[in-house]
């Protein structure tokens, strides 16, 4: 099965590995970008990202996800030139 994989922390690490060894094809991972840790103020990416790379995955940072999905209901929201509304109103 192919899968798009979201998570961030270290608790979501153990199921991304166990998708990938029951031989699910994870196609992409999103996750939040990297973050600010420690006293050095050091870039570091997240555990879940550590993970992928490490697999071989491509990663998406969670921001670009967010806009894609919001492109995505717009687009699916204008139908033959007009919107549809959820509320089933066809004004």
């Amino acid at each position: 099965m192919r899968l798009v994989y979201l998570g961030t922390p270290q608790m979501a690490v153990p199921p991304l590995e166990a998708l990938v060894e029951a031989g699910h094809d994870v196609a992409l991972v999103v996750t939040n970008p990297d973050r600010r840790r420690g006293r050095g103020g050091k870039l570091s990416p997240s555990p879940v990202k550590a993970a992928a790379e490490r697999l071989g995955i491509p990663v998406a940072v969670f921001v670009w996800a967010l806009v894609s999905v919001i492109i995505a209901g717009i687009l699916t929201r204008t139908a033959f030139g007009r919107a549809i509304y959820a509320t089933g109103s066809r004004e």
